[in-house]
């Protein structure tokens, strides 16, 4: 009876773990006694990367616990030449866990790629104008034309885009530093 249940849970338990290894693409590079690297793309996320260093070494049969957030590898040198396979199976299932827990402190790659757009998009605005202007005061000046040219019609929308511009504006000088 007891062993149904727990074929039962572990049938509930193992697909979602192996799903979490799986959808990290997770490769062993190399496997020696007492030492294994592995790798991920996700690792290549200095912040991920020092979350793994930080909480893995912890690990009671690691030793030492380095990751490269260039190459997204992670070594291990465990405290004894040899584990068993239960035992290398809870220590990936732990390196698992943190780093799907660690990518929540990490930005989200579509918003990197959009920042990145963005300062683009500012840096050519900029280089157009000589510094005249940049992506928020031409935005801010198309809010403010919107609004003024829908006041008539719909104040109440024209009111939030006045207030939009505003917040952009104000919040535009807060964060440059006081000279």
């Amino acid at each position: 009876m007891i062993s149904t249940i727990m074929g039962i849970g572990a049938s509930l338990f193992a697909p979602k773990i192996m799903s979490q290894f799986r959808d990290q693409k997770i490769k062993v590079i190399h496997a020696m006694p007492g030492r294994l690297r592995i790798q991920c793309d996700n690792w290549k996320n200095p912040i991920v990367a020092n979350i793994l260093n930080d909480k893995v070494e912890k690990h009671p049969l690691i030793s030492t616990a380095t990751a490269s957030p260039i190459t997204g590898s992670f070594t291990l040198e465990f405290i004894v030449p040899h584990i068993s396979q239960q035992e290398l199976d809870d220590v990936l299932h732990s390196i698992v866990q943190i780093a799907s827990d660690a990518m929540l402190y990490a930005d989200a790659t579509l918003m990197r790629g959009m920042k990145k757009t963005m300062d683009t998009v500012d840096v050519g605005i900029k280089r157009q104008t000589n510094g005249f202007a940049d992506f928020d005061s031409l935005f801010v000046l198309f809010l403010l034309g919107k609004g003024i040219h829908g006041f008539s019609s719909g104040p109440t929308f024209s009111a939030s885009l006045f207030f939009w511009a505003y917040s952009i504006v104000k919040g535009k000088g807060s964060d440059r530093p006081h000279v």
